[in-house]
């Protein structure tokens, strides 16, 4: 192993410790707080849910534009530091909260801040610093996601149970401080050293890629837009309902949040495992197979009051969920380059926003009119076959690039 490999999977294990503490703390903790918080102030539910259901995803997907910008320009780590900086900081601001207002705005700070410093930044760092095996090290860094949001929900939950949830959120607070702040300023960096005198932005000029005009003009860039809606949409919407879904199939509380636990240690094994399988096939066919086999799993969900076709939907909607966050980047640089690759991804990223926002919304209003998931869940069955479409009608750089140069010009006056 070189010494640039050996540099490279240290910052594989530097991105997972990030993502375990920030994404895990920061995106899978909203429920530990949600009942306290309902207790301790006596408000509604609905509006306690656009904490998590508007303050901070859409800040983190409204935001993501500019941080693909900054990345590409900049040194990952100093965005990176801002955004845990502001995660830590919403963290603390929550814990000492006395009204409504200043907590939706912790959350819409909280939202910014992983934005910054979680996956478009990590996966700018991994498609710079791999190639050939670029699938196994986003695989690997992102299973921190998954494994991130089952350890520190219970760290969260240790905290809430002893000492009440102002010190649970000061507990998620600690480790951005003292952790992953030090951690990403000694060893994250944007790519391999450049020559001397060199800036990010002239490193990344000299890359291969489309510029944003360019890429806005390729069939791949609005596929891919596409595919991040239809996967967030399904991932969002059926994730959140799925507990209230299995209580009404008659299973107790406690199994269907374990079955929800259980279906993200799956997700970790399928981010490496579609992570691998992208490096042997591309991104492209590993991307539609995985959507193929979540509409399969999104299938099996209508025959879940049986354990013994709820074990199969565990596994497969478990092992699909996640891989998106692995293959769609790998995709961007498949399809569009690493030129602006921070910047398309962000752009492309507001598309994941409302699909999060949708998926869930959508669920719950065709509910509320029809007093049943089932057309929800037909609708993500068919969301997953979209996804599977418009990934694979995505084409390589190579392709798109020449597609442009052959273009006819513009007849002009």
């Amino acid at each position: 192993m070189t010494d640039r490999e050996r540099q490279g999977w240290i910052i594989v294990a530097s991105l997972f410790v990030v993502l375990v503490f920030v994404f895990g703390s920061g995106y899978n903790t909203g429920g530990l707080f949600f009942p306290q918080l309902l207790k301790h102030f006596g408000w509604s539910r609905t509006q306690l849910s656009t904490l998590q259901g508007a303050a901070l995803p859409l800040s983190a997907g409204l935001s993501a534009p500019l941080f693909g910008w900054l990345l590409d320009r900049v040194e990952a780590r100093l965005v990176m530091v801002a955004g845990v900086l502001m995660t830590g900081t919403s963290f603390v601001i929550a814990s000492r909260v006395d009204s409504f207002g200043p907590l939706f705005g912790a959350y819409v700070l909280l939202g910014v801040g992983i934005g910054a410093s979680t996956l478009l930044p990590c996966s700018l760092v991994i498609a710079n610093w791999f190639g050939a095996r670029r699938g196994l090290a986003m695989g690997l860094t992102f299973a921190g996601t998954s494994l991130g949001g089952a350890a520190m929900t219970l760290v969260g939950n240790f905290a809430i149970v002893h000492s009440g949830w102002r010190a649970g959120y000061v507990t998620l607070a600690l480790p951005m401080f003292i952790i992953v702040i030090p951690l990403i300023i000694f060893v994250v960096k944007t790519r391999p050293a450049q020559a001397e005198g060199v800036s990010v932005a002239q490193a990344s000029d000299a890359l291969p890629g489309f510029e944003l005009r360019e890429a806005f003009r390729s069939r791949s860039f609005w596929m891919i837009s596409a595919a991040q809606f239809f996967f967030a949409a399904v991932a969002a919407g059926a994730g959140l309902h799925l507990i209230t879904y299995l209580t009404e199939l008659g299973y107790t509380p406690s199994f269907a949040a374990g079955t929800a636990s259980l279906i993200l240690v799956f997700a970790a094994f399928g981010k490496l495992g579609m992570g691998l399988f992208a490096d042997r096939v591309s991104a492209r066919i590993a991307l539609t197979f995985n959507f193929l086999v979540a509409c399969v799993g999104m299938i099996l969900i209508f025959g879940a009051a049986r354990t013994t076709v709820l074990i199969p939907f565990v596994l497969l909607f478990g092992l699909s969920l996640g891989a998106p966050l692995v293959l769609i980047p790998m995709l961007v640089a498949e399809s569009l380059g690493l030129k602006r690759f921070g910047s398309i991804g962000g752009i492309a990223g507001i598309f994941n926003t409302i699909g999060a926002f949708v998926g869930p919304v959508g669920a719950g209003k065709i509910y509320d009119l029809t007093g049943s998931y089932v057309n929800a869940f037909e609708v993500f069955v068919v969301m997953c076959l979209l996804g599977a479409a418009v990934t694979y009608s995505c084409r390589s750089f190579e392709s798109e690039q020449a597609r442009q140069t052959t273009a006819p010009l513009p007849v002009t006056a």
